[in-house]
C-alpha cells in the first residue's frame, strides 16, 4: 500500500488507497520524542492495531531520512537464537568507508554476534573469545557502536516476546543510553503478556504511546480514501459500507485494509469481463476471510495447546460472547485446563475477555477460526452449544443463536422453530424490522409447505410495518403461487401483501389487484379480515382506481364493522377509514380520527394508531390543514416511542419535511431531505416524497434548476402509491420552470399526465398544487377552452370537500382566467382573496405567488406606479430564502423597464467580475450550458451569453473552459 505522510490535516482525504488514517496525536507524540534527543519510546497496542504502521509513517518522514534507522522483530518461536532481534537490526547497518577507523576495538565484539558486520568492525579484544567475557562486553560494545553512528533510531518490535538475553541487553543499554540513540519498542497490549520494565535515568525522555483500534469515523475515512480508487463504489453507500467494514474488522486497521483490498480485486473482476457485478456493499458483506487475516490468525494460534484449540473451536461455533464454563462444557475440557487454555488464548490475542465473557476480537477472526473446524466436529459442537444455552438460565434464551446452532447441527426443525419464535418475540415487542428479517429467513429455509404458509402469513402481516424489500415480496409471492394456502390464509396473506406493495415496493394498481383478489376468499371464510381488506381497498390514490370505487369499498366495509372483534383489526380498520376519508377531504374524517385516540392494548395496535396519525398528518397537510397536521404528527411520534418500525419512522420524517416546506421553514431543509432520501432508498414512496422536497428546495432555495428537474422527475418516477401530492407537485414545479423559460407548450406537457390522472380518478381535491400552473400554461399555449373546463371541473369536484388549499387554489385559477380574459381588476380582487387564504393556511410561498400574480396584473394596469407591490413580494421571497423566485420577480420588473439603481449610480467593477457575473462564472465552472444557467438565474439565454462574453474578456480566457472563479 502506498505510504503517505501521517500528518495529513484532519478531514483531508487523499486519493488512491486507504492510506494512513487517524493516529494524528500518536504520530505527533512519537515525532516529538524522536526530536527531543536520546530516549525510549514504547508503542503499545493489540495485534493488528497498527503499531508498526505508526512507526513506519513517522520514520518515513523527510526529517528522519538522514538518520540511521535499524529495525528488528523479536521472533515468535521458543527455539529462536538469543538476541535475534538485536542481531537482525544491527545487520542492517549501512556501510560507510572509514567508519571502522573511528571505532574502538570494543565494538568488534558485536561482529562476533553479528557476522554480517565482522569485516566492517575493528578486531575484537582477544579476551572476547571467551563466551562469558563476550557476554559481559556485548552491551558496552553495542552502546559504543550505536554511539558512533550519530542520530540513530533502533526499533525493536514485539518486545513482549523478547528472550532473556535481549531483555538483559536492553536493561544495560538504557542504563547509559548513547547520546544520539532513540530506542523505539513496540509491545502487544493483550492481557497476560509481560510488560517490559525499563529504567530511564532522570532527565531522559521516556514516552508511552497507546495505539487504539480505529473509531467508526476513522474507519469511514479509510473507506472513503479507498473508494477514490474504486469508481464502482457509489458515494451514497459509503456510510453503510464503512459501518460494515468497522463491524467486521472491529476497527483494527490490518483487518479493515485487508478486507478492502480483497473487495477491490472482486470489484475489478466485474469491470474486466464487461459485466456489472455486485455492488461494494454486497462484495464486502459476502467476502471470504482475507488471506492475510487468516494467516495472521493461524500464526497467533500456532503455539496453542490442544485444550486451547478446542476452546477456540467452541467459541467459533457458538458465535457469541460466553463465560469460560460454557466454552469448557462445549469443548469437554476440565475446569482447570480450560482456565489455562483461555489464558493462553487471551495472551495470544486469539480471544478477548469482556468482563466474565470471552469472544473473538472481530467477526473476521471468528470466521477464520470456524473455517478451521471440520464439518462433523462443527455439527457436534453446535448441538452441544444449543443444549448448553438452553440450560444457561441467565436471561432470555438466545433464540436466533439457537436457530443457527440447531441448523448447523442438522436439526432443521428445531432451528426453524427457534427462528419463528424469535420473530414472534420481536413482533410482540414492536421490533418489526427484526421480525420481518427472521420471518423471511424462516419462509426461505423451511422445506415444509404448511410451515411456509403459516410463517408467510406472519411475515406479510409484519412486513407492512417494517422496511420490506423485494426479497420479502418474492418470498410471499412464492408461497401464494406454489404452496396453495387455504382460502382464509391466502386471503389474509394477499391482504397484507397489498399493503406492503402499496407502501414500499410495488405500485398502486399492483396493490389494489392483490387486495381485490383477497376479498372473495376472506368474505367466505373470515368476515372480520374481509372488513380489513375493504378498508385497505378504500385508500385512494392518484395512481389507482376512480375515487368512487374506493368509496364503494369504504361503504361496504362499514357493513362488516360490527363483526370485527379483534382489537388489532379494529385499530387497522380505524386507521384506514380515517385516512381514506381525509385523503378526499370528506368532513367525516375528523370524527373518524377520534377512533384512534383510545388506549392501545398491544404494540401492534399502537403501531396501527401511529400509522393512522401519520397518514392523517400527510393528508391534512395536502388539504391545507397545517396546524391539525402537526398535531396528528405529534400524536404519531408519541405512539412510536415504544416501537421500532422503520417504515412508520420514515413516514413521520417525510411528513415533517412536507410541513416544513409548506410552512416556509427552509433552513437546513434541503440537507434534511437529502438525508431522508438516502436513508429510505428501499421504500419508494418515502424516497419519492423526500426527493420531491429536495427537488423543490433545489429549485426555489438554491436556484439549481438542473438538479431540481432531475429530482422532480425521479420523485414522480419513484412514487408507487401517491395519494395526491408527489406527482402533482413535481409536475407543477417542472411546468413553472418551462413557463419562466418561455416554453408554455412544454409546460403543458409537464402537467398533462397528472391532469389525466385527476380526471380519470375524479380526485379533484388533489389539484391544488398543479391546477393554477396548468391554467397558466394552457392559456400560454392558446388552449383557453381546456383551461376553463379544468377550472369548472375543479370547482365541481372539490365543492363538498373540506379542503381549504383546494379553495385557495381555485381562487387563483379563477383569477388567472380573469386575467387571460382581459379583466385585470377582477383578477386583482381574486388574487388578494387568494393571498389572504394562503396566509391563513400558513403557506407563505403560495401566498407570495398570489401576491406576485396580483403585482403582475397591477403592473399591466398602472405601470411603474405599481412596482412597489412587486418589490414587497421580492422581500417576502428573500425572507423565505426563495432565490429563484426573487430572480423571477426581478425579471418581471425588468420586463416593465423598472430597475432599482444605487443612489450613487451604477457601480463600476473594472476588470473584476460583478456579483451577477460571479454567479454566471460559478455555473459555467460547474459545466452548465447557457440554457441551464438562464433557467437557474431566471435570465434570457441572450443575457447569459453577454455575461459569459464579458467574463471571458475580463479573465482573458480563450474559451469558456478557461473561465475560473475569482
Amino acid at each position: 500500500m502506498e505510504r503517505r505522510p501521517c500528518d495529513t490535516p484532519h478531514g483531508e482525504v487523499p486519493s488512491g488507497g486507504a492510506g494512513f488514517v487517524g493516529r494524528y496525536e500518536e504520530a505527533r507524540r512519537l515525532r516529538a520524542a524522536l526530536r527531543a534527543g536520546r530516549g525510549v519510546v514504547v508503542v503499545r497496542g493489540e495485534a493488528g492495531a497498527g503499531t508498526s504502521r505508526l512507526v513506519d509513517e513517522v520514520l518515513g518522514g523527510a526529517e528522519f531520512a538522514e538518520w540511521t534507522q535499524l529495525r528488528g522483530t523479536c521472533p515468535d518461536e521458543a527455539d529462536a537464537p538469543p538476541l535475534d532481534a538485536v542481531a537482525s537490526a544491527l545487520a542492517q547497518l549501512p556501510y560507510r568507508p572509514g567508519q571502522a577507523d573511528r571505532m574502538t576495538p570494543l565494538t568488534g565484539v558485536v561482529g562476533l554476534v553479528v557476522p554480517e558486520l565482522a569485516d566492517r568492525l575493528p578486531d575484537p579484544p582477544v579476551s572476547a573469545s571467551d563466551p562469558e567475557v563476550r557476554r559481559g562486553l556485548l552491551p558496552r560494545a553495542v552502546a559504543a557502536l550505536l554511539a558512533s553512528l550519530g542520530d540513530t533510531v533502533l526499533v525493536l518490535e514485539e518486545v513482549h516476546l523478547a528472550d532473556p538475553a535481549t531483555l538483559r541487553l536492553l536493561d544495560r543499554l538504557t542504563d547509559d543510553l548513547p547520546a544520539g540513540l532513540r530506542l523505539v519498542l513496540t509491545e502487544d497490549a493483550a492481557p497476560g503478556l509481560p510488560v517490559l520494565g525499563l529504567r530511564t535515568p532522570a532527565g531522559w525522555r521516556r514516552e508511552e504511546i497507546r495505539v487504539q483500534p480505529w473509531t467508526p469515523e476513522e474507519t469511514e475515512q479509510c473507506v472513503r480514501r479507498w473508494s477514490a480508487g474504486c469508481p464502482r463504489v457509489r458515494t451514497e453507500e459509503l456510510p453503510e459500507l464503512a459501518a460494515l467494514v468497522h463491524e467486521l474488522s472491529g476497527g483494527l486497521p490490518g483487518a479493515a485494509v485487508a478486507l478492502l483490498d480483497d473487495a477491490e480485486e472482486l470489484l475489478a473482476t466485474g469491470t474486466e469481463d464487461g459485466t456489472a457485478g455486485p455492488d461494494a456493499l454486497a462484495v464486502v458483506r459476502d467476502a471470504a476471510v482475507p488471506a492475510r487475516v487468516s494467516r495472521e490468525f493461524a500464526r497467533r494460534c500456532a503455539p496453542l495447546g490442544e485444550e486451547a484449540r478446542r476452546i477456540v473451536e467452541a467459541a467459533a461455533v457458538l458465535g457469541r460472547p460466553a463465560p469460560v464454563a460454557v466454552l469448557a462444557e462445549m469443548a469437554q475440557c476440565p475446569p482447570g485446563a480450560a482456565e489455562a487454555a483461555v489464558d493462553a488464548c487471551v495472551r495470544r490475542s486469539v480471544l478477548r475477555a469482556e468482563g466474565a465473557s470471552l469472544s473473538f476480537r472481530h467477526p473476521l477472526d471468528r470466521r477464520a477460526a470456524l473455517a478451521r473446524v471440520p464439518g462433523p466436529r462443527a455439527a457436534r459442537l453446535g448441538l452441544r452449544a444449543a443444549r448448553v444455552l438452553h440450560r444457561a438460565g441467565d436471561g432470555p434464551v438466545p433464540l436466533v443463536d439457537l436457530a443457527r446452532l440447531y441448523t448447523a447441527a442438522g436439526h432443521d426443525r428445531e432451528g426453524l422453530r427457534c427462528l419463528v419464535v424469535a420473530a414472534d418475540r420481536a413482533a410482540a415487542t414492536g421490533d418489526y424490522a427484526t421480525a420481518t428479517r427472521l420471518y423471511t429467513r424462516a419462509v426461505v429455509e423451511d422445506t415444509r409447505a404448511e410451515g411456509r404458509v403459516r410463517t408467510a402469513a406472519k411475515l406479510a402481516r409484519t412486513a407492512q410495518l417494517a422496511r420490506a424489500g423485494e426479497q420479502v415480496v418474492a418470498a410471499v409471492r412464492t408461497i401464494l403461487d406454489e404452496d396453495d394456502p387455504p382460502p382464509r390464509l391466502r386471503g389474509e396473506i394477499r391482504l397484507h401483501l397489498s399493503v406492503v406493495l402499496r407502501n414500499q415496493t410495488g405500485g398502486a394498481l399492483d396493490s389494489l389487484e392483490e387486495v381485490a383478489r383477497a376479498i372473495p376468499d376472506l368474505e367466505a371464510s373470515d368476515p372480520q379480515t374481509a372488513a380489513r381488506a375493504m378498508a385497505v381497498a378504500a385508500i385512494p390514490s392518484i395512481q389507482g382506481w376512480p375515487v368512487d370505487r374506493h368509496r364503494h369499498w369504504l361503504d361496504r366495509g362499514e357493513t362488516l364493522t360490527e363483526q370485527v372483534t379483534d382489537p388489532v383489526a379494529r385499530a387497522a380498520i380505524a386507521a384506514n377509514r380515517a385516512t381514506a376519508l381525509m385523503l378526499v377531504g370528506d368532513p367525516r374524517a375528523w370524527h373518524a380520527a377520534e377512533a384512534l385516540r383510545g388506549p392501545a392494548g398491544s404494540a401492534m395496535e399502537a403501531a396501527h394508531h401511529a400509522r393512522g396519525w401519520t397518514n392523517l398528518a400527510h393528508a391534512a397537510s395536502a388539504l391545507g390543514h397545517g396546524t391539525r397536521a402537526r398535531d396528528f404528527l405529534d400524536r404519531a411520534v408519541t405512539g412510536l416511542a415504544d416501537s421500532s418500525s422503520p417504515y412508520l419512522e420514515g413516514l413521520v420524517g417525510t411528513a415533517r419535511l412536507v410541513l416544513a416546506w409548506h410552512g416556509g421553514r427552509w433552513d437546513g431543509l434541503h440537507a434534511a431531505a437529502d438525508r431522508t432520501t438516502r436513508l429510505y432508498q428501499e421504500i419508494p414512496d418515502l424516497t419519492a416524497e423526500a426527493m420531491l422536497v429536495r427537488g423543490l428546495t433545489s429549485l426555489h432555495a438554491l436556484g439549481d434548476v438542473p438538479r431540481a428537474r432531475h429530482d422532480l422527475a425521479e420523485a414522480a418516477r419513484t412514487a408507487r402509491y401517491d395519494t395526491g401530492f408527489i406527482l402533482t407537485s413535481s409536475a407543477a414545479a417542472t411546468a413553472r420552470v418551462h413557463l419562466e423559460a418561455g416554453r408554455p407548450g412544454q409546460a403543458c406537457e409537464a402537467v398533462e399526465d397528472v391532469l389525466r390522472r385527476i380526471e380519470r380518478t375524479r380526485g379533484w381535491v388533489w389539484g391544488s398544487e398543479v391546477l393554477p400552473v396548468a391554467v397558466e400554461a394552457l392559456h400560454g399555449d392558446g388552449r383557453a377552452a381546456r383551461a376553463r373546463r379544468l377550472v369548472a371541473d375543479f370547482a365541481a369536484g372539490s365543492a363538498d370537500a373540506d379542503a381549504p388549499a383546494a379553495r385557495a387554489a381555485l381562487t387563483v385559477c379563477r383569477a388567472l382566467l380573469a386575467e387571460a380574459a382581459g379583466r385585470p381588476e377582477d383578477a386583482v380582487a381574486l388574487l388578494t382573496d387568494a393571498e389572504e387564504r394562503w396566509r391563513l393556511l400558513d403557506r407563505p410561498l403560495d401566498a407570495a405567488r398570489a401576491a406576485e400574480a396580483r403585482g403582475r396584473c397591477l403592473l399591466d394596469l398602472h405601470g411603474e406606479a405599481a412596482a412597489q407591490g412587486v418589490q414587497d413580494v421580492v422581500e417576502v421571497y428573500r425572507h423565505l430564502g426563495a432565490r429563484w423566485d426573487v430572480a423571477r420577480c426581478q425579471r418581471l420588473l425588468r420586463r416593465h423597464a423598472i430597475v432599482t439603481t444605487h443612489r450613487r449610480g451604477r457601480l463600476g467593477y473594472g476588470d473584476r467580475l460583478s456579483p451577477r457575473e460571479e454567479e454566471v462564472a460559478r455555473l459555467v465552472v460547474q459545466g452548465r450550458a447557457n440554457r441551464d444557467i438562464a433557467e437557474s438565474l431566471v435570465l434570457s439565454t441572450r443575457t447569459v451569453e453577454h455575461h459569459v462574453a464579458r467574463i471571458m474578456r475580463k479573465q482573458h480566457a480563450a474559451s469558456r473552459s478557461d473561465i475560473a472563479l475569482p
